[in-house]
Order: C-alpha cells, then sequence, then structure tokens
C-alpha cells in the first residue's frame, strides 16, 4: 500500500536575494531538514589516530589503551576550535582517468569543537549557494576550489556568511570513503530497499537488494549516494549517517588493528590537511570517547532560486541565527532532535498522513529514518513507541496532536516509532 537577514559582508546583490518573499517549494524545505553531514569529518578524526601511529613510535605505543586523553584546549591554546571539511568531486579524462584539477567541492562541512565540553558542531553548506567568490565573482559555492584551493573556499564562506575564521581545514578525494571501507575489507549494511541506477558518465553504478549485505567500499558508496528516490538528497544524507555510525562502530573493534597498514596508505594517498600531525593526532586521541549524541548537525537554510538561467541555492535570513547556534555559541548539551531516529506509520488510513507528520517533524529537527503504512488503519490517537520516557516527552511537545499515547518498551531499528492515529488532520 502507498503512504495512503543579508548575513555577514555578502555583496548586495547576494543580499537582496536572501529577503525573499517567495513561498518555499519542496526542495526547498527539502534543504531546510536536518542532515548529519559527519560521514568525512568522523572518518578523518578516526583514521587520524592511525595514520599518527608511527609519528608515536610504533602500533604497540599507539594503541597502548593507558594513553591518557590530551587537554585539547591546551594543545590548541582555544576552547574552540573550527575546521572545515572539503570532500572533493572528481574530474575524468576522455581515457576515462580521474584527476582532481579544478576539481569542485561536492561537500562542504563547518565543523566547531568545544575542546572542553567535547561537543561537536556541524554545518552543512550546500555546494550550489549562490555566492560572491573572491578575486572570481560570482558563482557557485562548489566552484571556490578550483579557483584557489582549499583556501579561497575559507574565504568564500567567510565573506558571505560571516563566519568566524576557521582555524584549518581538511579536504578528502572522492574516493576516500570508498577505500577506508576496502581498507577494513567492507562493511555489513541493512540496505533499506532494492536500489538500481547506472550514470556512466558520472561513473556511478548502483545495483543493491533489499536486507543485510557485506558491501565493498564502492557498492557502500552508491548506498549513500543513492537519491532516485522521493526522498532525494535528504534520503542521501540519511544513508551517510547510517553507513558511518556502522563505520564507527567498526573502529571501535580491536580487530580492526590488522587494517591498520592498509589505513595508513589509504589516509597518505587521500587526505590534505594544513593541521601539523601531532595536533592532528592528539583531536583524535582527545575525541575517542565521543558518543554519538555530541555531534549536533544542520544545513545551512537556503531558497531555491534562479539566475542566468540556473537553478541555485540563496542563503535564508535565519541562516544568521543557524550560524551564530552551531559556529559560535556551540550547540551545548541540551537536547538533540536530529539525534533521535523516527520511523512514521500510517496508522490512520488518512492518505499521506505519514508523510506529513514525517515533514512536520524533520522541519523540527527530527532524523525520520522511514514512512510506511501501519499494521491497521484503526488507530484512534495517535501512538509514541520509545524505550526512553524521556525522549518521548520531548517527540510528543513537538508532534500537532493533543495527548498522545506514549508506549514505552523496545523498538527495533530506530528510537522512536510514531503510529499516526486519526486524531490527526493534514494541514
Amino acid at each position: 500500500m502507498a503512504d495512503l537577514d543579508n548575513i555577514g559582508n555578502a555583496p548586495e546583490a547576494v543580499g537582496a536575494q536572501l529577503s525573499s518573499g517567495e513561498p518555499e517549494t519542496p526542495r526547498v524545505r527539502r534543504f531546510r531538514k536536518r542532515y548529519v553531514f559527519i560521514v568525512l569529518a568522523v572518518l578523518v578524526l578516526v583514521a587520524s589516530a592511525f595514520g599518527y601511529v608511527q609519528y608515536k613510535g610504533g602500533f604497540g605505543n599507539a594503541l597502548a589503551p593507558f594513553i591518557p586523553s590530551p587537554d585539547l584546549a591546551q594543545v590548541f591554546g582555544k576552547q574552540n576550535l573550527r575546521v572545515l571539511v572539503m570532500g572533493l568531486d572528481e574530474n575524468w579524462t576522455t581515457s576515462d582517468v580521474a584527476y582532481t584539477a579544478l576539481a569542485r567541492t561536492d561537500t562542504n562541512l563547518a565543523v566547531n569543537i568545544d575542546l572542553r565540553s567535547k561537543q561537536i558542531s556541524v554545518l552543512s553548506i550546500p555546494r550550489d549557494l549562490w555566492v560572491y567568490i573572491p578575486k572570481s565573482g560570482y558563482g557557485k559555492l562548489n566552484e571556490a576550489y578550483g579557483d584557489g584551493g582549499p583556501q579561497r573556499v575559507e574565504a568564500t564562506i567567510a565573506k558571505n556568511l560571516g563566519t568566524p575564521a576557521f582555524d584549518y581545514y581538511v579536504v578528502l578525494r572522492l574516493d576516500a570513503t570508498k577505500n577506508i571501507i576496502d581498507a577494513l575489507g567492507g562493511v555489513d549494511v541493512p540496505v533499506e530497499k532494492d536500489m538500481d541506477y547506472d550514470d556512466t558518465w558520472g561513473h556511478l553504478h548502483i545495483h543493491l537488494k533489499k536486507g543485510l549485505h557485506h558491501l565493498s567500499g564502492e557498492e557502500a558508496v552508491g548506498y549513500i549516494r543513492f537519491r532516485h528516490d522521493p526522498e532525494g538528497d535528504f534520503g542521501r544524507m540519511r544513508r551517510q549517517r547510517q553507513v558511518v555510525q556502522i563505520l564507527a562502530k567498526r573502529m571501535r573493534d580491536p580487530a580492526t588493528a590488522v587494517h591498520l597498514p592498509a589505513l595508513l596508505g589509504v589516509i597518505k594517498d587521500n587526505v590534505r590537511t594544513d593541521m601539523p600531525i601531532g595536533k592532528l593526532y592528539d583531536l583524535a586521541l582527545g575525541l575517542r570517547g565521543v558518543s554519538s549524541e555530541s555531534v549536533h548537525s544542520a544545513v545551512l537554510p537556503v531558497d531555491v532560486g534562479w539566475t542566468n538561467g540556473e537553478s541555485v541555492l540563496f542563503a535564508q535570513s535565519e541562516a544568521h541565527n543557524v550560524i551564530r547556534k552551531y559556529l559560535i555559541s556551540g550547540y551545548g548539551s541540551g537536547f538533540d532532535p536530529s539525534n533521535v531516529r523516527v520511523t512514521v506509520e500510517n496508522g490512520s488510513g488518512t492518505p499521506g498522513a505519514a508523510s506529513a507528520v514525517a515533514d512536520f517533524l524533520r522541519q523540527r529537527g527530527f532524523n525520520v529514518v522511514e514512512t510506511r503504512n501501519a499494521k491497521t488503519f484503526n488507530n484512534a490517537k495517535t501512538m509514541i513507541e520509545t524505550a526512553d520516557q524521556d525522549v518521548a516527552g520531548q517527540v510528543a511537545k513537538e508532534l500537532p496532536v493533543k495527548n498522545p499515547q506514549i508506549s514505552v518498551g523496545p523498538v527495533e531499528g530506530v528510537d522512536v516509532v510514531i503510529v499516526v492515529g486519526r486524531d490527526y488532520r493534514i494541514q
């Protein structure tokens, strides 16, 4: 059954676009939903510990469990560390050889790390954001790297969005994720649906079947890049989070030590940074115990627009508040809805009810991973099913129904299951 304010120092021409009063389109709403763009950032932080093994005198010393965590605020001489993480797209020659000259940034992550509280805020800045690129003129943000490297990207973001200066940058080639997974011998991923897509020009071939599978690096990257379904980019970024959680768990497994030589080669070939190797190691060591609940993420709120006949994105006026929250003040240790994985079921019989509630929750920052039909449509009241009473209370505050029922107990695969009842009316 089918689920019945002008910011920073941007030029005036750009600022004029920020105050657009046009209604949001579905695509705009997709970009406003909370994503967890921590794939590359987490991989760098974890792999850095391995990459510095030789500097510390061998595998035994590097992996010794008694090594104390460094005082990161003392190491870096400040409380907050800001890092710009860029993931590069690749170009291909006519003979099918990949190259990165004049490459574009497929991913731009502004990461703010509170070195004392170990709270990490990640703000994703869309690659199609229309900006003024210093020394080059107007263009999409993803063009800045080809115009002047990582420093040009940093300058472009600071000029157009008024962000604080970045302390360091990290650049990863497109194949970094693929090669890390291959170096680990693959990963076990519960593929959520059948996926079939071929893009010969973009060297992307995805042919996966629903179910638990041991995926190679290429297959795993195909899984997280797939966006040819109703969720589009949102589904792609959700699957990125799923795979990085699997990788993070795998990295904590002592058996991973046997893959260290291969991982060292991957880092050497795929990562470029201006952070000194000693500090990179200390950072990874100091953050080794950070849980997913300490990582908070958002995407810069944008509107869709057109310029020179091309579809582009313009930062919304509220982007200023998002930048301040994530890159200046920090998220803090309060409740973060983006860390709550939710499945929404249609138990009302009203077509589209689950999708409407899912969209409502995504706009409020929850990580809705799936919508589907409930076992029955005879649900008079909306039900919240979760193992955490406190999370149930937070979800209940946000739902557009009064006094939903709460059932506390184990749920499978997610943190919360919401069964939409007939007490919900689509707005």
